[in-house]
This record gives structure tokens, C-alpha cells and sequence, in this order.
């Protein structure tokens, strides 16, 4: 936002035309002559007043005669003085002086003709008072008990002269209340546009516009990715793994198991970590068939689930993982396995268990029972006590059972799974998962009084999470799965198969 404010507010600047101003200063000297002759003293509202009178009728149409036309100018005080700037913007520099003198002198030339007009009001009725007098002086001499009275006249009479002439010496010295100080020149610059001035505008705008809608859109995204806030909207529930993100994980269609194909990278400790995370949660030996669920799609269970999977069957555990999404299975794409034999050919009586589990081939220890064919009705499929038969077959069989599911919110199927499991884990994604999303279906589970094991906060980056990178900063050595220790040294193998190593 803040780069866009300064292109456009540059852009703009540069594609205006060039305009070039001009000011003349007046100096308001003093607002009228009394009838004593005795200028007024000025006043800030005379000041005011003579601020209007710049652009009055008279002064625009002197200007019309002296131009043929009648420009805009600005009139403003200069500061507290009794100086007034008039301005005057044109194309060029000349023509913006000359527009500017050209009011001024019209405005002096105005005011000088108001204060001729003043004067001249002042004498006529000085003028008049004087006659009246004598009339009445003439009248009161042929009585001689007035004497006194006429005395007092001709005294009123002499102090009306003396202003009358008072008076006219002062119209014959002044010529206007208003004189031009500083004559408009033309500008060596154009005032506008100005590209440095509005860049800096503009970028300035522009940095608090950013900074606002920032502090806005980080106000109202309610996006989880701390590890803290999970813990905050899962009380009660840990989060036993930050699992970073993979470059193909992107491209949400491929189908990736990086602790098969990468064992020595960050991920792939990731997801050991989880495993010694899982193990310690379940030390009561009783949660061992695990729900993997999520609150929306395109979270990272079905990936969770896979390489869960793996890193559980290399420390020597038997593993079974379950195709519980029966709407969209994939468990069966991250092995190339065939998804149409498995859980629902199972429930319909067509194979046996053991028919329909698929072994996991390089893997020894994990089986995949994948999702078979799709049914009219998942939710009811998922509901009924032959699945709960066959999740009991399988703790007897393995040590591990991880059960792959739709979505929380989507769907019901999850929450009913989760009555049939041990104990759920639930999947965030960093950067995806919003805060009511995660509260909302941590509810849903509560509600059938599911047991959530714990939160694996998936698809963490520098700009998410926390940095990785440790997994190569100990000097232990490459990772070395438990099958390939088996074959090199009995104390080794047995030591990871015991998830110790």
C-alpha cells in the first residue's frame, strides 16, 4: 500500500500541467477619514473587510476592462500584520503576475475612489452645517436680546471651518487607504504540480493507510499460527509437534510421505517427534486406536496419518491405518495402494479382515485398511456396531490403529468415529486454520465426550512458527530406520524397536 501510494501520488503529480503563481502585498494603512479629518485606526475586522473587497464586483470589473476577462485569485492575510497577499495562478509565469497586478492596482484604484468619495461626503456636509449656521446667526443679530446665543453660533461656526479645512488638507495629501508594498514578478517556478513534495505525500499516506488496514486485517484474522494460540483454543490439549512445510505439500493434490522418501529431512524429525510425543501420551497402554481428523479439508490429516504411520512401523510397532473417509479416501494414493477393497467390503461381508488389509510395500509392520467402495450413506456405514467390531479386531492385532476421517465441521462422520476410538488428534494447519473453526469443532468433539490426545500443528513456517533446522546441528549421525538396524546390529534394532533409539 505504501508503494501504490507513492506511484500514484508521483504518477499523478508528473501528469498534471505545470501552473505558476504570483503575489502582490497591500498594506491596509487605515479604513476612512472621520468628519474631523483625522484618519480611523486599523482594526483586524477592517483588515477582514478588505479581504472581501479584493474580489468584489467593482474590482472584478475593473479587471475585465484592463484584461477581458476575470481570472480566480486567493486573498489571504499575511500572518497577524495588517498586509494583504493576493495570489493569482495561471499557465505562465508572466500571466500569473500580471493577473496579480492587475487586481491589486484595481483594488488601490477602487479604494482610492471610496476614500475620494468619503472625503467628499465629509466637506459637503461640513459644508452644509456651516450654512445653516449662518442662516441662523443672520436671523438672531436683528434681536438684540441674543446676543449671547449668536456668540455661541459663530464659536460652533469657526470649529466646522477649521475641520473643513482640516479636512480638505488631508484629501489633497492622501491618496488611498491601501497601497501596493510588493508588485507581483513572475515566478521562476511553477507552483504545482510539485513531484518531490507530492511523493513524499503520497508515501507518507500511503505508510499510514498500510499500517491502518494491517492493524485492521490482523484485528479480524482470526488465522492460527502460533502453537500458543491452539493451546489457547484447545484447553486442556497439547500441541506434541510443529511439522513444517513441505514444497510439494503446495500442490494440495500430490501426495507426499516424506518420512519414507526424505527420512533425514526437518520434516521427517518432525514427525519422529510427534511419534515420541504420541507414545508418551498413550503411556497408559489403553489409547492405542487413534482418530486423525481436522477441523476443514485440505488441513494435512490425511499426510499426518501416512507418515505417522511410517515413523510408528520403523521403531518396530505393528501399525494399522484405516480409510475412515469414506467421501474423499486418500490414505490408499500416498502408498499406491487400491482404494476400492477395504473398509466397506469388510462391513458388507465380502472379504474377510485379513483379505482386505493391504501391507505397506519397503514398510514392514504397516498395513493399510483402505476405504473400499463408496456407499450412499457414509455417516451410516460409520455408525454401525460391525465397525466397532472391526476396530476391535484390529487393537487385538496391532499395537497401533490410526483411523483416517473427514472433517469435523463438514460432516458428522468424524464425530462419530470418535465415539468408536480411544482418542482423537486433531490437525492445524499454520497460515489456514482459523481460530472459531478450531473452537467450533473441539466442541463437537466435546459434546460426544471425545478424548483429544493432543494437536499437531502442521504446515509451519519461518513466517508461522518457529525456525527448524536442528535436526542436522547434533552430530548424531544419519537416521537410520529400525528394519535396516535389524539387519546390521541385534542391540541397535532392539533398542529402536522399543522407541528408544
Amino acid at each position: 500500500v505504501t508503494v501504490l501510494g507513492l506511484v500514484a501520488s508521483l504518477g499523478y503529480s508528473l501528469s498534471q500541467p505545470k501552473v505558476y503563481s504570483a503575489s502582490a502585498q497591500l498594506l491596509v494603512q487605515y479604513a476612512g477619514i472621520t468628519t474631523s479629518g483625522s484618519p480611523q485606526p486599523v482594526t483586524p475586522t477592517d483588515v477582514l473587510t478588505e479581504l472581501q473587497l479584493v474580489t468584489s464586483a467593482p474590482v472584478k470589473a475593473a479587471v475585465d476592462r484592463k484584461l477581458g476577462n476575470v481570472p480566480n485569485v486567493s486573498a489571504a492575510e499575511v500572518g497577524l500584520s495588517n498586509v494583504i497577499s493576493v495570489t493569482a495562478t495561471a499557465a505562465t509565469p508572466a500571466r500569473a503576475a500580471l493577473i496579480a497586478n492587475a487586481y491589486a492596482t484595481a483594488f488601490v484604484t477602487y479604494q482610492r475612489s471610496a476614500a475620494i468619495n468619503n472625503a467628499t461626503a465629509a466637506e459637503t456636509q461640513l459644508t452644509q452645517q456651516i450654512a445653516s449656521i449662518d442662516a441662523q446667526v443672520n436671523s438672531l443679530q436683528s434681536k438684540p436680546a441674543s446676543a449671547a446665543e449668536v456668540t455661541a453660533l459663530l464659536s460652533q461656526e469657526a470649529a466646522l471651518k477649521e475641520q473643513l479645512a482640516q479636512l480638505q488638507v488631508n484629501g489633497a495629501v492622501t491618496t488611498s487607504g491601501v497601497l501596493v508594498v510588493t508588485p507581483a514578478t513572475a515566478p521562476s517556478s511553477p507552483s504545482s504540480p510539485k513531484p518531490k513534495l507530492d511523493a513524499l505525500l503520497g508515501f507518507v499516506l500511503g505508510l499510514l493507510l498500510g499500517i491502518g488496514l494491517a492493524l485492521v486485517v490482523e484485528h479480524l484474522d482470526d488465522t492460527i499460527r502460533l502453537k500458543e494460540e491452539v493451546e489457547r483454543l484447545t484447553p486442556g490439549s497439547k500441541v506434541l509437534s510443529l511439522v513444517p512445510m513441505v514444497g510439494s505439500w503446495k500442490n494440495k493434490d500430490q501426495t507426499l510421505v516424506v518420512t519414507a522418501e526424505e527420512p533425514n529431512s526437518v520434516a521427517g524429525e518432525a514427525y519422529r517427534s510427534l511419534r515420541t510425543s504420541l507414545q508418551f501420551a498413550a503411556l497408559d497402554g489403553n489409547a492405542r486406536v487413534i482418530l486423525v481428523t481436522s477441523p476443514s479439508q485440505a488441513e494435512g490429516k490425511s499426510s499426518t496419518v501416512a507418515n505417522l504411520g511410517v515413523v510408528l512401523a520403523n521403531a518396530g510397532e505393528r501399525v494399522a491405518i484405516v480409510s475412515g473417509d469414506l467421501r474423499r479416501p486418500r490414505i490408499g494414493q500416498f502408498f499406491g495402494l487400491d482404494e476400492r477393497m477395504g473398509l466397506t467390503t469388510v462391513l458388507l461381508g465380502r472379504r474377510s479382515l485379513e483379505e482386505a488389509l493391504q501391507p505397506v510395500p519397503g514398510i514392514d509392520g504397516l498395513s493399510v485398511l483402505a476405504a473400499g467402495e463408496r456407499p450412499s450413506d457414509p455417516t451410516g456405514v460409520l455408525g454401525s456396531e460391525r465397525l466397532a467390531g472391526v476396530v476391535g479386531q484390529l487393537r487385538q492385532t496391532f499395537d497401533w490403529v490410526l483411523v483416517d476421517s473427514p472433517p469435523v465441521l463438514p460432516v458428522t462422520d468424524a464425530v462419530i468415529l470418535a465415539q468408536t476410538v480411544d482418542a482423537t488428534l486433531l490437525v492445524v494447519a499454520a497460515g489456514q486454520t482459523r481460530g472459531k473453526n478450531l473452537r467450533r469443532a473441539t466442541e463437537a468433539l466435546s459434546l460426544v465426550q471425545a478424548t483429544i490426545v493432543g494437536v499437531v500443528l502442521n504446515e509451519v513456517t519461518k513466517s508461522t512458527g518457529y525456525g527448524y533446522g536442528y535436526g542436522k546441528q547434533y552430530g548424531y549421525g544419519e537416521y537410520v530406520p529400525t528394519g535396516a538396524a535389524a539387519n546390521g546390529n541385534g542391540a541397535g534394532a532392539q533398542a529402536a524397536a522399543n522407541g528408544n533409539g
